[in-house]
């Protein structure tokens, strides 16, 4: 073999100790399972007589990387025959893991405006369905000094999840987990009003976040329930 052929071993060989190891990493990365707590948000609407009024549907990744978790959808169904539903989103919050508190910021498209004005209502109208996406205030950051607001950041720190060290591989190992909560502001009204002056239901949407044993990485294992 000359020297010419020993060299092209040699890249041979880095170049796919160099994809093995990008595999291998990917395997290790940690991964979240979000889920929301149905029972607990069915509580909070029979206690308010709100559970014929009005309905939620959040739509989840199977999966989240730990700083993947920006945004959040979801589908809010006006269940009344004759009443407005709105969405205040100014008192609607993201409370955290710790009970730290923050605004809720509805992303509409092309969002420009800045986050000091008042949120304007969403508006559903009797026996509709509205889908919207939305973030935690702190996730915003402006793409240069006139553009758009985008979520750049997470809506939750997740990096507690992450386990230390990396020993527990079993699917039912008990891995780190935390809970945090998504608290809407509703209102009801009919005809002309004065939104400030109807009522104000507070409905908390509980969310359970659970670290993923590393296997879920491993391709045939895609399509288990962990």
């Amino acid at each position: 073999m000359t020297g010419l052929d020993w060299i092209v071993i040699a890249v041979y060989l880095i170049c796919v100790s160099a994809v093995l190891l990008r595999a291998f990493s990917s395997l290790l990365a940690d991964k979240v399972l979000i889920k929301s707590d149905q029972k607990f948000l069915q509580t909070q609407l029979e206690s308010q007589n709100l559970e014929n009024r009005v309905g939620f549907k959040f739509f989840l990744e199977p999966q989240y990387d730990l700083d993947q978790f920006r945004v959040l959808e979801v589908t809010v169904q006006n269940q009344t025959p004759n009443q407005t539903l709105y969405i205040d989103w100014d008192y609607s919050a993201l409370i955290d893991a710790k009970g730290r508190e923050q605004r809720l910021v509805r992303l509409p498209p092309g969002m420009t405006l800045d986050l000091l004005p008042a949120q304007v209502f969403s508006v559903i109208a009797p026996g509709k369905t509205l889908q919207e996406k939305f973030t935690a205030e702190s996730a915003l950051k402006r793409a240069g000094e006139t553009g758009p607001l985008k979520p750049a950041q997470v809506m939750v720190n997740l990096d507690s999840l992450k386990p230390k060290p990396k020993k527990q591989v079993s699917p039912k190992a008990k891995l780190p987990a935390l809970t945090f909560t998504v608290q809407f502001a509703l209102r009801f009204g009919m005809g002309e009003h004065n939104l400030g002056n109807l009522p104000l239901y507070l409905v908390n949407c509980q969310f359970m976040a659970s670290v993923l044993p590393w296997v879920v990485n491993i391709p045939w294992n895609k399509r288990r329930d962990f």
